[in-house]
């Protein structure tokens, strides 16, 4: 019951934290090119984070979290498969990558940088592009693919870092809360801010991503009940579990997993061409508006 009171609260909270975030974006959309001026040299024109050492940085985070995400996703398939002999269960592992395909997969990625057209910072006039402006959240036409809003990278950091708090969560001292807290800060902030300081999102590009991400944590939180099933989560059931999976690696067991990953590829492939699919009709109908 206090687990339920509590995701309340907190559901309570985002929601609105989410809604006065939109207000504010819509009412002051020039608070995007004021926070972007700040990380664009006039003079040389070009931006500050394009510098290599902040593209390293920015791919290490990146690939570490899209890395992490398919690793959790081949012990969740390890899980189904393999059944009672796994300690850890299911339920914790489709938490943290499919927390990743709903927010940074499907909702940023395959629906928001689809569909909005919002040119990327380094695109627009303000910043020596050709592009118009357009504030957040409105229909434009000035991009047709890969677009700004919002921010694909801060929705992965943000959906991989978050479920794994709450997961651990139960088991961290009050030292090791602050320290858990202040690292998922600082690896989420980092990437907002690098994609910001390269020009390539707004302000509420990343903000919104980030506050996406929670909002789909704390919805599958309460669809996969792991209130009652995050304690699983330790050093030693995971090493136990992976272990496992190591030792089935010429069994039935990976042949089956092999199959259901090709499987999963396969319709990833046909989402993909579907999204292309519907970009060029997207693109089309952009362009008829734009020729009226």
């Amino acid at each position: 019951m206090d687990h339920d009171i509590v995701h309340m609260r907190l559901t309570i909270w985002l929601t609105i934290a989410t809604l006065c975030t939109v207000i504010v974006f819509a009412a002051f959309p020039f608070l995007d090119l004021r926070i972007s001026t700040l990380f664009f040299s006039g003079q040389a024109g070009d931006w500050v984070g394009r510098s290599p050492d902040f593209m390293f940085w920015r791919d290490v985070l990146r690939h570490g979290g899209e890395a992490f995400a398919v690793v959790t996703f081949l012990i969740f398939l390890g899980n189904v498969l393999i059944g009672t002999t796994q300690q850890t269960g299911w339920r914790v592992w489709a938490f943290i990558w499919g927390n990743t395909l709903a927010c940074a997969g499907l909702l940023v990625n395959g629906i928001l940088k689809t569909w909005l057209g919002r040119a990327r910072p380094d695109g627009v006039l303000e910043f020596g592009g050709t592009q118009t402006f357009t504030p957040a959240f409105q229909l434009s036409n000035q991009c047709f693919k890969n677009c700004s809003f919002s921010s694909g990278e801060a929705a992965l950091i943000a959906s991989v870092v978050l479920p794994v708090c709450v997961l651990l969560w139960p088991q961290l001292t009050r030292r090791g809360k602050i320290v858990c807290a202040l690292v998922a800060a600082f690896l989420i902030i980092a990437t907002a801010a690098m994609r910001m300081a390269a020009g390539r999102h707004f302000l509420s590009d990343t903000t919104m991503s980030i506050l996406f991400a929670a909002l789909t944590t704390l919805i599958l939180y309460r669809r996969l009940a792991i209130g009652q099933h995050r304690h699983v989560l330790g050093v030693g059931p995971v090493a136990s579990d992976v272990s496992v999976l190591l030792r089935q690696s010429s069994s039935q067991g990976l042949r089956l997993l092999q199959i259901m990953a090709w499987k999963s590829v396969k319709a990833m492939r046909h989402l993909r061409a579907y999204v292309a699919r519907e970009r060029r009709r997207l693109s089309q109908r952009r362009s008829g508006m734009a020729v009226e």
